[in-house]
């Protein structure tokens, strides 16, 4: 239980600012106005993140 309940709140704390980010980078500095895009590269950037994520509260549990 304490896992999970890490991974979400951790997800949605880290996310959600990183989520404006990765759509201000994509749409205001790189111009990319293509929905397909958009949600393509905000996928890919989101998923290494939450790989990342995952992995070190995974690691920080396996330890206890």
């Amino acid at each position: 239980h304490k896992e999970t309940a890490t991974t979400v709140f951790s997800g949605t704390i880290i996310n959600y600012p990183l989520q404006i980010f990765v759509i201000w980078l994509l749409l205001d500095l790189l111009n990319v106005t293509d929905a397909f895009w958009l949600a393509t590269y905000s996928t890919m950037i989101m998923t290494v993140f939450a790989y990342i994520r995952v992995y070190l509260v995974r690691t920080y549990f396996d330890k206890k």
